[in-house]
């Protein structure tokens, strides 16, 4: 059976403002030929790599042109019931979220295919059909709904069902009436993406967005159903954090994004070498994206290429990889349902046929052959093998004449006879029946084994705790023989243990209030891990501010204990604030000693300017002051004159006397300011001695 191998269509960006650009990716169209991406080698510019891909576009190409020819085609493939995906690879600023979104002057891939699905929808008049969309990203190697509040958002399992097909579970699925509709919810459920600026780009992608179209079209008069998708992916760029000036925040984007898209170039090297274990698992990308690498579907990958020369290395690195990703194989199959009423099978009987396999559309894609002839056709593939199940030998079949058989009509047939009888309804059983009723016996088997281990572990229990309790109420009942022998022998005189027997019970009451208190606490604070678990970082930083705000206003009125909770559970959201767990030690010591707890108060930010005009005017009532007081040899400090200060010359005055540092309080506009000045003399102070 031959493949469908993956579709590659490279894109080069146009130049951006201020970037060095030397022109050496150049793109050239050979009539009726593949066209061909060229590009220097950034350490031998002398040496030039040549690209042979179907489609190539340079920096004048629009939405338009990439859409028209090799996005279109793929929706009448959706229609024939064949899932398709269609992503996007690049470098970070590569144009990658450009081409699928677009704007609302140059509409992308995604607006355009939904477009083109609605207008193939109303073409269809034989069949129901329905439309249906859900929007995931995955951040750090963990799966969000984007149809959802994305604060509260969960992190959602990536789950395999009974027949091999990877899906992510409860995730949502919103029906479609329109284009509106749908730019409505796109719209929405986009400003959940997670984003960031760097360096390179000041709306970065932070995570692997996943858009997926669900159509389902319903035959009534032929009772068939068939299911198409079309997944919309757009990856999130690798990174230099050299060029890209990533925080630690970043940083740690920046490594899940780099992880998940090697693990992406694994998977393509185990595919093109047939290695025996394909690493769809190290990547939660990898594993929703199994499908379309060497699965059963159609696949389309849009390498994004940015013309900077800094991006060199980068650009050859996606080239390569797209080389690499055009040699991986699908085998696309027809998701078609059968709404008939079936009866029950045998239990002998044969399993369905298999799946079609995808209609004309897709020319290199031939028709599922189910004849001998045709397997042998095809050559070596990877389709069912021959049942390893003995075939039912004919020999002997005619050792009984018809006569004598008639006459022996009561008598019991014949190996042979009872063969061919039961050859009439039994079916020849295949591999993966085999398979199942192995699974389903080895399945029951050790059901049946861990429930005998399980009820006699049970058993042993039951007799282990029966002993138990025989011990123990063995020994109580020696104890309390041994008790009265004590008692008998040595007599106390009335009263003398009533003083330590009501300080043991003060005791114990106490010890239990105390585990009651600690068995809270303890639950309390794994309800609030549970909840800071599941939250995003964003939620978990709202969370524990509004933690410290109500924990604030309780210290301001007194309420030290209730703060003191209120700071503990901020703290399980934001656990390495240096500041909060301070906080914490502060409050609880003033519990503990009994004293009283005053919270500093919040800075106040003021205007800018008005330090200047308060030091000028208590430099003014320096200089008054220190000329009224020049007979006495006792001179203020100061800071120049007014108009030097006004103009920020930043010159400083100094009493006469050399004294040490001077403070000058001054009340302006109700703010209080300190203001500290050398010892160095003054203008007024010159003028005076004159």
């Amino acid at each position: 059976m031959a493949a469908h191998k993956i579709k590659i269509a490279a894109r080069l960006r146009p130049r951006l403002e201020n970037e060095l650009d030397d022109g050496g990716i150049q793109i050239t169209h050979t009539p009726g030929g593949p066209s061909c991406i060229s590009v220097p080698n950034p350490r031998d510019l002398s040496q030039v790599f040549n690209f042979p891909f179907t489609s190539c576009y340079d920096q004048s190409s629009v939405q338009e042109d990439i859409f028209e020819q090799d996005v279109r085609p793929l929706i009448d493939v959706v229609y024939s019931g064949v899932t398709v995906t269609i992503f996007a690879y690049g470098v970070t600023s590569s144009g990658k979220t450009h081409t699928m979104q677009g704007t609302k002057a140059q509409p992308g891939v995604i607006p355009r295919v939904v477009k083109a699905m609605f207008l193939q929808k109303a073409a269809l008049e034989r069949s129901s059909v329905e439309l249906a969309v859900s929007y995931m990203e995955i951040y750090k190697d963990e799966v969000y709904d984007l149809l959802v509040n994305r604060e509260t958002a969960p992190k959602l399992p990536v789950r395999e069902n009974d027949a091999g097909q990877v899906f992510v579970a409860n995730l949502t699925s919103l029906p479609l009436a329109s284009v509106e509709e749908f730019d409505t919810i796109y719209s929405h459920a986009s400003r959940h993406r997670s984003v960031g600026a760097t360096n390179l780009n000041n709306a970065s992608s932070r995570s692997h967005a996943v858009l997926t179209i669900e159509v389902t079209m319903t035959d009534s008069a032929a009772q068939k159903t068939l299911t198409g998708k079309i997944n919309l992916v757009d990856l999130a760029g690798s990174e230099n954090n050299k060029l890209t000036g990533n925080d630690p925040t970043r940083m740690a984007e920046s490594a899940a994004i780099n992880k998940s898209l090697s693990v992406l170039g694994q998977v393509v090297h185990a595919l093109n070498q047939g290695a025996s274990r394909i690493p769809y698992r190290n990547s939660k990308l990898t594993r929703i994206l199994q499908d379309a690498l060497g699965g059963s579907s159609v696949g389309l990958l849009i390498c994004n290429l940015a013309p900077g020369t800094k991006f060199r290395q980068d650009t050859l690195n996606t080239l390569n990889f797209a080389v690499r990703t055009k040699n991986v194989e699908n085998r696309p199959v027809i998701n078609e349902r059968d709404n008939r009423p079936q009866t029950k099978a045998h239990f002998a009987a044969i399993q369905p046929p298999p799946p079609k396999l995808a209609p004309a559309v897709l020319q290199s894609i031939p028709i599922h052959a189910t004849s001998n002839t045709a397997n042998a056709a095809a050559g070596p593939s990877r389709g069912p093998r021959p049942s390893r199940v003995p075939r039912i030998s004919g020999v002997g079949t005619g050792l009984i004449p018809p006569l004598a058989a008639a006459g022996r009509t009561r008598s019991r047939p014949s190996s042979s006879a009872a063969i061919l009888e039961r050859s009439e309804t039994l079916v020849q059983l295949t591999d993966k029946e085999i398979d199942e009723r192995i699974a389903r016996a080895v399945e029951t088997e050790v059901a049946r084994r861990l429930k005998e281990r399980e009820d006699k572990e049970e058993k042993m229990r039951l007799q282990q705790e029966k002993e138990n309790l025989a011990l123990k109420e063995k020994q109580a009942a020696e104890a309390e023989i041994e008790k009265r022998q004590l008692r008998a022998e040595h007599k106390l005189p009335p009263g003398v243990l009533t003083p330590l027997l009501t300080r043991h019970r003060d005791l114990d009451d106490q010890l239990q209030a105390r585990l009651a208190e600690l068995e809270e606490k303890y639950e309390r604070g794994n309800k609030e891990l549970q909840l800071a678990d599941v939250l995003s970082p964003a939620s978990k930083k709202k969370t524990g501010r509004a933690y410290v705000a109500l924990a604030r206003a309780h210290s301001e009125k007194g309420d030290l204990q209730v703060a003191l909770d209120l700071y503990r559970k901020a703290e399980t959201y934001v656990p390495d604030n240096i500041k909060l767990r301070e906080r914490v030690l502060e409050i609880e010591w003033a519990l503990k000693n009994g004293k009283d707890f005053v919270p500093s108060p919040k800075k106040q930010r003021k205007p800018r300017g008005q330090k200047r005009k308060v030091a000028a005017l208590a430099l003014a009532r320096a200089c008054e002051e220190g000329s009224s007081m020049g007979s006495a040899g006792q001179s203020l400090m100061g800071q120049g004159s007014v108009d030097e200060v006004e103009h920020g010359s930043g010159e400083e005055a100094a009493s006469g006397s050399g004294s040490a540092l001077s403070h000058i309080k001054e009340e302006y506009e109700g703010d209080a300011i300190v203001l500290e000045t050398l010892p160095k003399r003054s203008r007024c102070e010159v003028k005076m001695e004159q």
